[in-house]
C-alpha cells in the first residue's frame, strides 16, 4: 500500500519546493495507475526545481515503487472556496518525458523493435533510445511485460536485473 502523505512529506523536504501533492491517475490503459507529484517551488530557491532532481532526491529517500513517474511543477496549487487543495483542477501530465531531453530516434532494427514494444506497453507515441522507461511512466508490473514481449518478438530472455541496469533502449539493445 501506497501511502500519498509519506511521498507528499519527502516531496516537502526538498530545499527548493514549498508545496507538494501526490495523486494517483488512470494510466492510459485503465487498468492501472500512476503516481503523479505536483509542486510549487520556494520562493527564492537557489536554482529551480526541475522533475529529474525532485525524482533523484525522492529515489534517495523512497523505495522506487513509491517514486511518482510524473512531476508537474506548478506556480501555485488549485484551492477550492474552502483553501483546501482542488485535486480534481490539478492539470493532466504529460507523460513521457515531453522537453526533457533530445528525441534520438532508433539507429537499427532491434533499437525500433524496443522502441515499439515501449510505446505499446507505455502507450506513448514516441520513445527516444535515451530516454529512461521508469522516467516515462513505467515501473516494474510494466518491465516484465517488456520483457515478456522481448522474449517472444527476438526470442532472447533478459532477467529484471538486466533491465533495470540498463532502462534505456540504447542501453538494452545491446543485451
Amino acid at each position: 500500500r501506497i501511502e500519498l502523505g509519506e511521498i507528499e512529506t519527502a516531496l516537502a523536504q526538498s530545499p527548493a519546493v514549498a508545496e507538494a501533492v501526490v495523486v494517483a491517475r488512470a494510466e492510459p490503459n485503465g487498468i492501472s495507475q500512476r503516481l503523479v507529484a505536483y509542486v510549487v517551488p520556494k520562493s527564492g530557491a537557489t536554482s529551480p526545481v526541475t522533475p529529474h532532481e525532485l525524482r533523484e532526491e525522492l529515489l534517495r529517500r523512497l523505495p522506487d515503487y513509491m517514486v511518482p513517474t510524473a512531476c508537474v511543477v506548478l506556480p501555485a496549487l488549485p484551492r477550492t472556496s474552502s483553501g483546501k487543495v482542488d485535486r480534481r483542477a490539478l492539470p493532466e501530465p504529460e507523460f513521457g518525458g515531453a522537453g526533457a531531453r533530445e528525441l534520438v530516434a532508433p539507429r537499427n532494427t532491434t533499437e525500433e523493435l524496443l522502441a515499439e514494444i515501449w510505446r505499446d506497453v507505455l502507450a506513448l507515441k514516441q520513445v527516444g533510445i535515451h530516454d529512461n522507461f521508469f522516467e516515462l511512466g513505467g515501473h516494474s508490473l510494466l518491465a516484465t511485460q517488456v520483457l515478456a514481449r522481448i522474449h517472444d518478438s527476438l526470442g532472447v530472455e533478459l532477467t529484471m536485473r538486466q533491465f533495470f541496469g540498463a532502462p534505456t533502449i540504447g542501453g538494452l539493445a545491446p543485451a
